[in-house]
């Protein structure tokens, strides 16, 4: 399978989540576990485990300014808010 667009081409398997269901620092690294809500043959929702994502600091930093940026331009597109007009609390 091919990457998308603006990504490197790698010949790794592709982890879906949408959540994340952990996040430690231990050892030196970051561990991000992730899972999924999946419906069984029942239509019943379940969360499943995805894999983990182990980064060194560095590259945790990264990832947080590379999301930093994704997110700022979904903003800027209208396409998210960041800035909710009302904070629980």
């Amino acid at each position: 399978m091919s990457s998308p667009p603006g990504l490197p081409e790698f010949d790794l398997p592709m982890i879906f989540a949408d959540k994340v269901a952990g996040l430690g620092f231990q050892s030196g690294v970051f561990r991000v576990a992730l899972a999924a809500n999946v419906s069984n043959t029942a239509g019943v929702t379940e969360v499943v485990k995805s894999g983990f994502l182990i980064l060194s600091p560095e590259g945790m930093l990264e990832l947080r300014s590379q999301v930093d940026q994704l997110l700022g331009e979904l903003e800027r597109r209208g396409l998210m808010n960041l800035k909710p007009d009302k904070l629980d609390g």
